[in-house]
């Protein structure tokens, strides 16, 4: 592959200009948004919460973190009182994205969620995939992640339904072992995943525990023993 020089070939003006539109657009959107909410009344402030966390995402598009945050934070909290978990992991992946102060508290609340509660596999993955991408090449942390998406899509699967997820955690386990630890064949891998000892679901929920804690640092914005209690019973 050749190098081009950068004096001969002007290759960003195009992408410029239609990051320009994008921008444009979003901001456009925001506003429609910001009208609808508006023009709601007081008895609709769960429309308004909802909203609002459709606002957030966009501002997060238009490099707006703080005011996405605090638009996204009322839809966490909307969630979690009426034990939508499922929404309230994805208004937890919003606020990680809002990279604020306490966006990886954020991450460490979704990450307990998705694991704690029967949430759709692919979303718990996508948190897990945030850890991996936040953690050092050579950290036992991101081996932690994968392998925890690789028992929770066991854990969770049903027959063929899972096969996508399925195929993405094997992906995700096969970079991080690569990464981690030059892993290249079979052999390798089935080694390392042995000296990790991921192969042990005790240990490996202990050690996510403890990545978990890292994150939140006692921040904890939810009760989760009382949380916890809502799980329904299995037999």
């Amino acid at each position: 592959m050749n190098y081009l020089n950068k004096e001969q070939f002007d290759l960003g003006a195009e992408c410029q200009a239609d990051a320009a539109v994008s921008t444009a657009v979003l901001a456009r959107k925001a506003k429609q948004i910001e009208q609808q909410i508006g023009e709601l009344s007081s008895a609709e402030d769960e429309q308004r919460t909802l909203l609002g966390h459709e606002l957030a995402s966009i501002q997060i598009e238009l490099e707006q973190g703080q005011l996405a945050w605090s638009n996204a934070m009322p839809a966490f909290k909307l969630n979690i009182a009426k034990q939508r978990w499922e929404q309230a992991v994805v208004a937890c992946d919003t606020l990680f994205r809002c990279n604020q102060t306490d966006s990886l508290v954020a991450l460490g609340h979704a990450l307990w969620l998705s694991i704690t509660f029967p949430v759709e596999p692919t979303l718990t993955i996508s948190q897990l995939q945030h850890v991996i991408a936040e953690t050092p090449e050579d950290s036992d942390g991101a081996a932690v992640a994968a392998a925890m998406a690789a028992y929770v899509v066991d854990l969770r699967g049903s027959e063929n339904a899972n096969d996508d997820a399925a195929l993405a955690v094997g992906q995700m386990l096969n970079d991080v072992a690569r990464r981690h630890s030059n892993v290249h064949n079979q052999d390798e891998f089935d080694r390392w995943f042995s000296k990790l000892e991921l192969d042990q679901p005790s240990k490996l929920l202990v050690r996510m525990r403890n990545i978990i804690d890292v994150l939140v640092q006692d921040q904890w914005w939810i009760d989760r023993d009382e949380l916890q209690s809502n799980i329904p019973e299995v037999g």
